[in-house]
C-alpha cells in the first residue's frame, strides 16, 4: 500500500508523536510506501531547531519513512492564540505544499490531534482519490472543554460539528484508548468502523539501562520519585509538589521532574515559595535519555485532573513506565490507566489532589512495606506480553488492509 499519512506533531518533536513514526516505520518493514505531511519542528517550546529554520517545504528520509516538512508560525505551548494561528498556517501551508506530493495514494491518514489534520486528510483523500482514514490520540475540542483549557462557546460547538462530521465522513478510524472506541460509538460510528490501537512502548524502554544517571545528577543516595512528560494543564502535579513539602524531612526521598510545558513555572513557584530542597526540574530532555531516568528511578509517578473524559484516557507513557519495571502511583480514583494497571499487577492509586495518601504509598514503598521491585516486574512482565509497540503496529496494518 501506499500510505499518505497528515500529521501537524512529527519527530524530531517529544512526546505521543513518537508512536506515529514508529507505526509508519513498520509499515515500511511490511513492504509498504509511506510518506508523511508534516510542519517543521516547533513543539513544545516554539523554537525550531536550525536545519529546518527558513524553509517553505523540506523533504526528509526518516528510516524509510519519506517526510515533507511544510511551514507554520511556531508557537510556544505555554501561547494558546499563537498556537491556533500556527494551526490555521498548516492547513495553509500543507494543502499548497501538498501538490509537490506527487504519485497516488492507497490511504490518507489524518492524525489529530490538532482538530486541522482531518480537514486536510479528508481534502487531500478527495484530490487523491484515496481511501480516508482518521487516527483519534486525544478528543477534542471535548477534551480542552473537560480540563478547562477551552470554555463551552459557539467556537467549540462548531469544532465538534465539524470533527463528528470528519468521524462519518471516514471509511476508518484508529484510535488510541477504549474510552474513545465507545465516545465514538455513542455519536453514531458504527463498531466495526473503529479499531483501539494502544500506544505501547518500543524496545529500549525494556532494555536500558541507567546510564550512570544517578552519579550524573547528584542521586546516588536518594530514594528517587520521578515524573517524566509534559508539564501541562491535563496533569495535577501540584498534589505531587505538596506531598514533597509534607515529605521535606526524610531528607533521602528525591522528586524529580523531567519534562517542560505552561504549569512549570507555577510548579517551581510553589518550589520556591515552600523553600523545598527535595524538588529538581531537569527541563527536557533528548528522547534516547528518557528511558535511562525512568530506569534510575525507585518510583514513577503520573497524576490526571479528575475530569470525566480522563477516565477513558490512558498516558501514552503509563506503557513505558511498566516496560521499565518500576512501581508506579497513579493520581485517579478510577478509569482505563487504572484497570490496566490493576491487570498487570495492582494499582497503587491515590486521587488527584490526595497528598496525604501519595505520602503514605510514597512511605511504604521507601521502606519497603509494599514491594516495590516486585510489583515493578509484573508491569514488566505484563507489558512485554501486550504492548510491544510492534504488537500493536501490527494490529494497526491489519486494520488498515481490511476492506
Amino acid at each position: 500500500m501506499r500510505i499518505l499519512i497528515v500529521a501537524q506533531h512529527f519527530p524530531p518533536e517529544k512526546g505521543a508523536v513518537r508512536r506515529l513514526f514508529e507505526f509508519a516505520r513498520y509499515f515500511v518493514r511490511q513492504g509498504n510506501e509511506v510518506s508523511v505531511l508534516t510542519a517543521v519542528p516547533n513543539y513544545p517550546d516554539g523554537i525550531v531547531p536550525k536545519k529546518y529554520q527558513g524553509k517553505f517545504f523540506q523533504v526528509e528520509d526518516m528510516e524509510g519513512v519519506k517526510v515533507y516538512r511544510s511551514w507554520v508560525l511556531p508557537a510556544p505551548n505555554s501561547n494558546p492564540g499563537k498556537r491556533m494561528i500556527g494551526f490555521v498556517t498548516f492547513l495553509i501551508t500543507s494543502l499548497i505544499n501538498s501538490f509537490r506530493i506527487k504519485g497516488k495514494f492507497d490511504i490518507v491518514l489524518a492524525s489529530t490531534p490538532p482538530v486541522n489534520t482531518p480537514l486536510i486528510g479528508w481534502i487531500l483523500s478527495k484530490i487523491k482519490r484515496a481511501r480516508f482514514v482518521i487516527e483519534v490520540r486525544d478528543l477534542q475540542p471535548e477534551s480542552s472543554e473537560d480540563f478547562g483549557n477551552l470554555k463551552p462557546s459557539l467556537f467549540t460547538r462548531a469544532l465538534k460539528l465539524m470533527m463528528h462530521s470528519m468521524y462519518r465522513r471516514a471509511e476508518k478510524i484508529v484510535v488510541a484508548t477504549e474510552g474513545i472506541n465507545t465516545y465514538l460509538k455513542t455519536i453514531g460510528i458504527p463498531s466495526k468502523n473503529i479499531a483501539t490501537v494502544l500506544s505501547g512502548f518500543s524496545e529500549e524502554f525494556a532494555t536500558s539501562d541507567q546510564n550512570g544517571i544517578r552519579t550524573e545528577f547528584g542521586w546516588r543516595d536518594k530514594f528517587l520519585i520521578l515524573y517524566s512528560g509534559t508539564l501541562g494543564w491535563a496533569h495535577k502535579l501540584e498534589t505531587v509538589v505538596e506531598a514533597a513539602r509534607r515529605l521535606a524531612e526524610h531528607q533521602d526521598i528525591q522528586f524529580v521532574f523531567v519534562g517542560d510545558g505552561e504549569k512549570r513555572s507555577v510548579l517551581e513557584n510553589m518550589t520556591q515559595e515552600y523553600n523545598l530542597n527535595n524538588i529538581r526540574f531537569v527541563g527536557s530532555q533528548p528522547l534516547e535519555k528518557i528511558p535511562y531516568f525512568l530506569k534510575a528511578s525507585d518510583v514513577l509517578i503520573e497524576s490526571l485532573r479528575e475530569v470525566p473524559i480522563s477516565r477513558g484516557t490512558i498516558p501514552a507513557k503509563l506503557f513505558e513506565y511498566m516496560a521499565s519495571g518500576r512501581p508506579i502511583l497513579f493520581g485517579s480514583h478510577d478509569g482505563e490507566a487504572i484497570r490496566e494497571l490493576e491487570a498487570a499487577g495492582g494499582a497503587l492509586a491515590f486521587t488527584s489532589d490526595g497528598a496525604d495518601k501519595l505520602c503514605e504509598l510514597i512511605l511504604k514503598l521507601r521502606d519497603g512495606r509494599i514491594d516495590g521491585c516486585t510489583l515493578g516486574q509484573k508491569y514488566h512482565d505484563h507489558a512485554n506480553r501486550f504492548h510491544r509497540r510492534d504488537r500493536w503496529a501490527k494490529e494497526y496494518l491489519t486494520f488498515l488492509e481490511s476492506r
